[in-house]
């Protein structure tokens, strides 16, 4: 899940997270959903931001 929010946080859809980890594009999408659970965000750009402000996520 670390690897997706870490791409997530990149920009890329879920298509092209997919492609980079060599993983279906179901196995990203239910990923993404767990990082918003896990984090109580509303949406996926809600969970970058809150990996940015929690210093997980830093900018390139």
């Amino acid at each position: 899940m670390e690897a997706v929010l870490r791409l997530m946080a990149r920009g890329l859809t879920d298509v092209e997270i997919a492609g980079e980890l060599i993983i279906d594009r179901e196995t990203v999408t239910s990923c993404v959903s767990a990082v918003r659970g896990k984090q109580g965000a509303r949406d996926r750009t809600q969970a970058v931001i809150t990996a940015y402000e929690s210093g997980f996520v830093f900018p390139a």
